[in-house]
């Protein structure tokens, strides 16, 4: 019991050191230690894998997207999920998005860790060309922020294709026709 009461005490006592501490801090001389620039890794394995997390909440936001506006929406971005949707190996788009009205989405999703432009496959591209109206292309900013925010584009090459260069989306373009949520 002697040492449950010490060990109560000494820790009474360094939680009134801790809450002390603010108190206790005074400006003084600063002293240059270092300089540091810090700069993302150009190793190519953790490049992969950081973009695939950004892509990974880009899926996640306009999945969460979709569903809350009562759509039943399926994952059809690798062949195999594909296959499952009754779709070919490689349909040109991320997400098949069943709206409540019956009408139906082709969506493509891309994410960015901030902002930028945006790739397009020429699968993609050409999908999107065949679907049309159909077709939807959602990109999702800031995905490395704690607030992504979500544009979606309808249509994207009849909107898109003149301001694209080859297959590379321009954010200022895709700013000025994105819907309005």
């Amino acid at each position: 019991r002697d040492q449950q009461r010490l060990v109560r005490v000494q820790r009474d006592a360094a939680l009134t050191a801790l809450r002390r501490e603010p108190e206790l801090i005074a400006p003084g001389s600063i002293t240059f230690l270092a300089h540091a620039l810090v700069v993302p890794s150009s190793d190519p394995e953790e490049i992969r894998h950081r973009d695939d997390r950004i892509e990974a909440i880009a899926m996640q936001v306009a999945l969460a997207f979709e569903q809350a506006g009562g759509a039943g929406v399926k994952d059809v971005q690798t062949p195999e999920l594909a296959h499952a949707a009754g779709l070919w190996d490689n349909p040109g788009y991320d997400l098949l998005s069943r709206q409540a009205d019956g009408s139906e989405r082709a969506i493509e999703v891309k994410g960015r860790a901030q902002v930028g432009n945006i790739d397009i496959s020429a699968n993609e591209w050409s999908s999107a060309l065949n679907l049309g109206a159909r077709y939807w292309l959602y990109i999702v900013l800031d995905c490395a922020s704690g607030q992504p925010r979500l544009i979606k584009i309808n249509d994207p090459v009849k909107k898109l294709l003149a301001s694209a260069r080859g297959f590379v989306l321009e954010l200022e373009s895709i700013l000025k026709f994105a819907e309005r949520m």
